[in-house]
C-alpha cells in the first residue's frame, strides 16, 4: 500500500483472509470461549472491573422463529488503560504479533500482571460466533488525557467485508464516537449479527467462565449480567467444587521431573463428592498465567489402573503450570490443549500418570465407602432384614453381601432416586436366598441324618429364591444386550428395531435408568405433547415406536428422573443431515415451549435433553457441529459407543449373574440326587 492510501484510511488491519478464517471462525466457536478471550484482553489491559452483558439461555440466531425474536448483542466493557488511535493500529489491528516480544515484557503495563495474551489472535475470536465486532476505546497513557478527557477511537469490523476482499489491507469502518472524548479510560467491545450459537443458562455460563480462569487478585472483578430483562447477574469467582477432602492432594511439593532438573507446579486434585456431568467441572484443569490451557480426565494414562472407572467420573482439580506458556510456547493456538508430544509435555504426562495412580487407589476406597454408607442410610436395608428375617443371620449376611456387590460400582448420584435404591434392595434380596440356599445344601450334605426341619428350611428357601428370582431380571438384560449386539454387528439393521429396543429398555442409554412406574405418566405426557404440537404447528407428531406400527416415529420420547429425553435414532452407518439435525433441535425447542405453557407437567421435568444415535455426522455444516459440541443439552453417540458403554456399565452385574449361574449349575439338587 502507498502512503496516499494510509492518509485516506485512519485504521488499517494487516491480516490474510485465511488467518481470519482459521484463527477466528475455526478456533473459537463457543460463546464462553469467546467471552474468555475478551475478558483476558481486559485483564492484560490492567482493568480492575469488567462488565459482560448478554442474554442468558437463548440461541443467538438460527432458530426457525428468528424473525420473531430480538436482535441480540453481547457487550464486554472494562476500565483498563484503553488505546489511542495509534495503538489501535499498531497493536489491536496487528494480528499475530507476539505482544511479549513487541513490548519487551511479559508483564502488563501498569499493574505488572503476568499477561495472558501472547499470539495476538484472541481479538479475532469473536468472529467464531458473530459477523460484526465494534470496538470503542479511550486511553491510554496518563499523558494522553486532555482537558476535554481521554481521546476515543471507534471502529467497526465486518466479517463479510474482510473475507470478500483480496489479500489487501482491510480498513475498518470508523464509528461515530471516533475523535470524541471520554471522561474515563476503558474499552467496550460489542458483538452483533450472530451465527446460530447457544448461550447457556446463568449457572452453566458461570461454571464455564469460572473454569477458564484461575486468578486470585484483589484488584480484579468480572460481573456478568443477563440482558434478558430480569436483572440476574453473577460475579465471576473460583469454580466451586465440592470435594472429598480426604482425597485431596496438594501438588505444590510434587515438581515435574525434567531431565536432571525439576519444573514447579501448584494446585490440587481430588475426588468430587458427586460425579460431574458438566464438562466445565469434570477432570483436571491446567492453567498457565491464570488462564486455562488444557483439561484432562486422566493425563492419557493407559487403562488398567486401580479405580479406573470411577476416576473419570469423580476426578477434579486445578493445577497451575506457568512454564507451559514461557519462552517455549507449549499452548495450542485455541488454548484448548497443550503440546503433549513435546519434551516438557511428555514430562508432565508422566508426572500426571503417577498422580492418577495414587489418587485412583485412594479414591476407589473412599468412594466405595461413602456410597455404601449412603446406601445403607437411604435403603434402611438392615431394618428391612431385621423385619423379614430376624432369626436368620446367614440370610441377612448374604443379602448384605449381595447389596455390596450391586452397589460397588454405583456413584452417589444414582442413590438420589429412591426407586433405584429400592430396586437394589430387591436385587439383593433375590441374590441372598440363593446364596443361603447353597450354604444350606452344603450343611445338609455334610449331615449323615439330616433333620426334618433342615429339609423344610431348604424348600422354604428354594421357594423364596423363586419369588425373588434374579434369573428373570438377569435373563431379560442379557437378552436385550444380546439383541443390541446382533443389531450393531449386522450393518444392515434399520431404524425401527433400534427404536423399539431402546424404548423397551431405556437403561441402554443410561445404565442407572429407573422408570419407577412412570410409564403411565410418560404415556400421558407423550399424548399431551403430540396434541399440543398438532394444534400449534398443524403437524401430526409421533413420539413412540410402540403401538404405532403404521407410522414411523419422528423421534422417541423417554424420561429419566425429572428429565425428558428426545432420542433421535438412525439406522447403522447413517449420515445425519443438516436438515435432520435442525428439525430435531426445533423439537427440543418445541418441548421447552410446551412444558412452559403447561407448568403442571413442566415442574415434573425440569431438565430436557436431546440425543442423536447415529454413526456419522460428516455431512453437518460447521454451525450445526458447533451447536452439537457446545450445547450441554445435546449429545451424539454411535451405535458401537452405545453398545460398548452399556456392556462396560453392566460388566460387574453380568459377571455376577454368570458366576451365580455357574454356582447353581455346580450345586443343583439334581446333582445331589445323581450322587
Amino acid at each position: 500500500m502507498d502512503s496516499d492510501v494510509h492518509v485516506d484510511h485512519k485504521y488499517t488491519m494487516r491480516v490474510s483472509r485465511l488467518a481470519i478464517d482459521k484463527l477466528g471462525i475455526k478456533l473459537y466457536d463457543r460463546v464462553s470461549a469467546v467471552l474468555a478471550e475478551l475478558i483476558a484482553n481486559s485483564y492484560d489491559a490492567d482493568a480492575t472491573v469488567v462488565e459482560v452483558i448478554l442474554p442468558w439461555g437463548v440461541t443467538l440466531a438460527g432458530n426457525v422463529r428468528v424473525a420473531e425474536e430480538p436482535q441480540y448483542q453481547i457487550q464486554v466493557r472494562d476500565n483498563g488503560h484503553g488505546m489511542t488511535a495509534g495503538e489501535v493500529n499498531a497493536h489491536y489491528l496487528m494480528v499475530g504479533s507476539d505482544r511479549r516480544v513487541r513490548t519487551g515484557s511479559d508483564l502488563s503495563r501498569e499493574r505488572q500482571r503476568p499477561v495472558m495474551g501472547r499470539k495476538g489472535i484472541g481479538k479475532l475470536a469473536a468472529f467464531g460466533i458473530c459477523r460484526t465486532i465494534e470496538v470503542i476505546t479511550a486511553g491510554s497513557e496518563p499523558g494522553d488525557e486532555t482537558a476535554a478527557g481521554w481521546p476515543v477511537s471507534h471502529i467497526v469490523m465486518d466479517l463479510h467485508d474482510m473475507l470478500s476482499d483480496t489479500e489487501r489491507d482491510y480498513f475498518p469502518t470508523i464509528g461515530p464516537l471516533d475523535g470524541t472524548f471520554a471522561a474515563e479510560r476503558g474499552t467496550t467491545v460489542i458483538l452483533r449479527e450472530f451465527f446460530r450459537k447457544r448461550v447457556n443458562s446463568g449457572p452453566e455460563l458461570n461454571r464455564q467462565l469460572a473454569a477458564r480462569f484461575g486468578i486470585e487478585r484483589p484488584d480484579w472483578r468480572v460481573e456478568v449480567r443477563n440482558s434478558g430483562g430480569d436483572g440476574e447477574s453473577f460475579t465471576l469467582s473460583d469454580l466451586p467444587v465440592d470435594v472429598m477432602e480426604e482425597t485431596r492432594i496438594d501438588v505444590a511439593e510434587r515438581p515435574v521431573r525434567y531431565g536432571r532438573g525439576q519444573l514447579p507446579v501448584s494446585g490440587w486434585v481430588a475426588y468430587s463428592k458427586q460425579p460431574y456431568r458438566d464438562e466445565a467441572m469434570a477432570g483436571v484443569r491446567l492453567y498457565a498465567r491464570g488462564k486455562i490451557v488444557a483439561q484432562t480426565r486422566d493425563f492419557g494414562i493407559p487403562a488398567g489402573f486401580t479405580g479406573e472407572f470411577k476416576l473419570r467420573s469423580y476426578l477434579v482439580g486445578a493445577i497451575h503450570v506457568d512454564w507451559l506458556d514461557d519462552d517455549e510456547d507449549l499452548v495450542r493456538s485455541d488454548r484448548q490443549d497443550i503440546m503433549w508430544n513435546s519434551p516438557r509435555g511428555e514430562a508432565l504426562a508422566v508426572w500426571g500418570h503417577e498422580l492418577i495412580r495414587e489418587i485412583g487407589r485412594m479414591g476407589e476406597r473412599t468412594v466405595r465407602r461413602r456410597v455404601w454408607d449412603e446406601f445403607v442410610e437411604k435403603s434402611h436395608i438392615h431394618q428391612t432384614l431385621d423385619a423379614i428375617a430376624p432369626g436368620d443371620r446367614m440370610f441377612r449376611d448374604s443379602v448384605v453381601d449381595a447389596a455390596r456387590i450391586l452397589v460397588a460400582n454405583k456413584d452417589r448420584a444414582a442413590l438420589d432416586d429412591p426407586g433405584h435404591v429400592e430396586s437394589i434392595v430387591r436385587l439383593a434380596l433375590s441374590l441372598g436366598p440363593q446364596r443361603s440356599l447353597l450354604e444350606t445344601l452344603k450343611e445338609i450334605a455334610d449331615e449323615t441324618d439330616p433333620r426334618m426341619d433342615a429339609v423344610v428350611a431348604l424348600f422354604e428357601r428354594a421357594r423364596v429364591a423363586e419369588i425373588y428370582s434374579l434369573g428373570q431380571i438377569a435373563g431379560e438384560r442379557v437378552a436385550v444386550l444380546g439383541r443390541l449386539h446382533r443389531l450393531v454387528d449386522d450393518r444392515r439393521s434399520l431404524e425401527r428395531p433400534f427404536q423399539e429396543l431402546i424404548e423397551r429398555a431405556p437403561w441402554l442409554l443410561a445404565p442407572e435408568w429407573t422408570p419407577l412406574g412412570m410409564n403411565e405418566s410418560l404415556k400421558r405426557v407423550r399424548a399431551a405433547f403430540e396434541r399440543w404440537y398438532a394444534q400449534k404447528f398443524g403437524v401430526t407428531l409421533t413420539t413412540t415406536s410402540i403401538g404405532s406400527e403404521k407410522r414411523e416415529p419422528d423421534f422417541v420420547l423417554l424420561h429419566d428422573s425429572g428429565e425428558l429425553w428426545i432420542v433421535e435414532i438412525k439406522r447403522m452407518d447413517y449420515h445425519l443431515t443438516d436438515e435432520e439435525y435442525n428439525r430435531a433441535i426445533n423439537y427440543l425447542y418445541a418441548l421447552d415451549t410446551f412444558l412452559t405453557e403447561n407448568p403442571r407437567i413442566g415442574v415434573q421435568f425440569p431438565r430436557r435433553r436431546l440425543t442423536f444415535i447415529v454413526d456419522h455426522i460428516d455431512r453437518l455444516r460447521p454451525a450445526s457441529r458447533s451447536s452439537l459440541e457446545s450445547d450441554a443439552r445435546i449429545d451424539r453417540r454411535t451405535w458401537r459407543e452405545l453398545l460398548d458403554s452399556t456392556l462396560r456399565a453392566h460388566r460387574d452385574f453380568l459377571e455376577r449373574v454368570y458366576e451365580m449361574r455357574s454356582e447353581e449349575d455346580r450345586s443343583a439338587p439334581g446333582d445331589m440326587r445323581a450322587g
